[in-house]
């Protein structure tokens, strides 16, 4: 056990687990709880209305709190400072804010679409690093860190690094300031500008590194992004620190007896996995179908996106069953007998190929959905960068039970390994033991 503290800020509803940052966010809270830290999180939150806004905390939100132990220190925009001395100060900061941030606005123009774009891609706009700068947050971390005292402050995404303007200098010297960063974000953020979409962050490179370049150690999620931010970050500790589902033992597998293939594919709503989805069905999936019994099961807030951009997709694909969100992930896994993830482009590690691997279900991606996974990853990970490609190994793999038995058995070995507290922590443990 350790007496040792930390204070996590963030302004992600992690224990909801609704998408892999919350996942990622939720599963390093309670590594870090159950290995003894005293963990504190200092969460930011727009308003004060209790609401289905993925902002605010809702009474399921607070029971999901209550019966996961989370010492939660919500901090509202809407709330100033107690004090009379500092209200006034408070409520100028405010209006200054939203002002700079309206004008920030008026004079942002969106991407030209590309031919053939869908629309509905590109109807959000960009945010900043300023949008994310709430004057109020500094003061309010001030407070957090004079009553909690912490020995680490871990801060989740470089939009909020600006938070660590609240350490004095003494603070500054004792405090070990980590940044977790999830993703390398302005590569990112490139990648989705050539494609035409709008990131949700607009943020070059010189801005990432002079946030990360803030910390004392920068937590990489995989071993390629670690190399990068050695780059931007020369002088700062770079580890890498990936995830480990919450399942604490894998699910025993069981040879499938159906006829036919069932293969799944669970996400969040960001244009990311949009495009790559809707590209998939629009260009792969229907080949397949006809080719062999198959059927397809889609699960998360990508689903209310698809029926939103292309509300007639499902409708010309008996075949393809959407559930929605769902309560658990071992309930998702359960009805399928093979993941996929079509992945096109982004950075980071996906979180929803861990979770297919740990689960012990065979991995159906592409080049980009293998990063951060060694090259001995096992042979239950197939990996098609076409849409041909996509038609084969499906094919194939339906047409073929004792491929399909196979895979299962190489992927229930691989979901053995590789994502062990010990092997996934060990790097963040040790940085954290050793104090400043």
């Amino acid at each position: 056990m350790t007496s040792h503290r930390i204070l996590l800020a963030t302004d992600l509803p992690f224990w909801r687990r609704s998408t892999g940052a919350e996942q990622r966010i939720a599963r390093l809270v309670e590594y870090l709880s159950q290995s003894g830290y005293c963990v504190r999180i200092f969460l930011l939150c727009e308003t004060t209305e209790l609401t289905q806004d993925n902002s605010i905390i809702t009474e399921k939100d607070q029971q999901t709190i209550r019966a996961q132990k989370l010492d939660i220190e919500l901090k509202r925009s809407s709330h100033p400072p107690r004090q009379l001395s500092k209200k006034a100060a408070w409520h100028l900061k405010a209006i200054k804010h939203r002002l700079e941030s309206k004008r920030t606005r008026r004079n942002q123009t969106s991407p030209a679409q590309p031919v053939g774009q869908d629309e509905s891609l590109l109807t959000e706009s960009p945010t900043t690093l300023a949008d994310y700068r709430w004057p109020w947050a500094i003061d309010a971390f001030q407070d957090s860190i004079r009553s909690f005292a912490p020995d680490s402050v871990i801060i989740e995404y470089v939009k909020l690094s600006y938070l660590l303007e609240a350490l004095t200098t003494s603070q500054r010297n004792k405090i070990h300031c980590l940044l977790d960063t999830h993703d390398v974000l302005h590569l990112r953020n490139k990648q989705f500008k050539e494609r035409g979409l709008v990131h949700w962050l607009d943020i070059s490179q010189e801005e990432e590194t002079q946030a990360v370049q803030l910390f004392d150690t920068i937590l990489a999620i995989q071993n390629e992004e670690a190399v990068v931010f050695r780059n931007l970050a020369p002088k700062q500790n770079v580890l890498v620190c990936g995830h480990a589902p919450f399942q604490p033992h894998p699910l025993k597998i069981q040879p499938t007896t159906s006829e036919i293939l069932t293969v799944g594919y669970i996400a969040s709503d960001n244009a990311s996995n949009l495009q790559s989805l809707t590209n998939f069905i629009n260009q792969s999936w229907k080949p397949i179908s006809e080719r062999c019994n198959i059927r397809l099961v889609i699960a998360g807030m990508i689903c209310d996106a698809i029926s939103t951009s292309s509300p007639d997709l499902f409708k010309k694909h008996s075949n393809i069953a959407c559930l929605g969100c769902v309560g658990e992930l071992a309930d998702f896994y359960h009805q399928i007998d093979i993941a996929i993830n079509p992945v096109e482009f982004g950075t980071g590690l996906k979180i929803k190929n861990c979770e297919a691997i740990f689960f012990g279900k065979p991995l159906v991606t592409t080049t980009i959905g293998m990063d951060g996974f060694s090259a001995e990853s096992g042979e239950s990970l197939m990996v098609c960068n076409s849409p041909q490609d996509w038609i084969d190994c499906l094919v194939e793999i339906a047409q073929n039970p004792s491929r399909q038995t196979s895979l299962q058995e190489a992927a229930a070995k691989l979901s053995q390994t590789g994502f062990s507290d010990q092997e996934v922590y060990s790097e963040l443990d040790n940085a954290l033991r050793h104090k400043k």
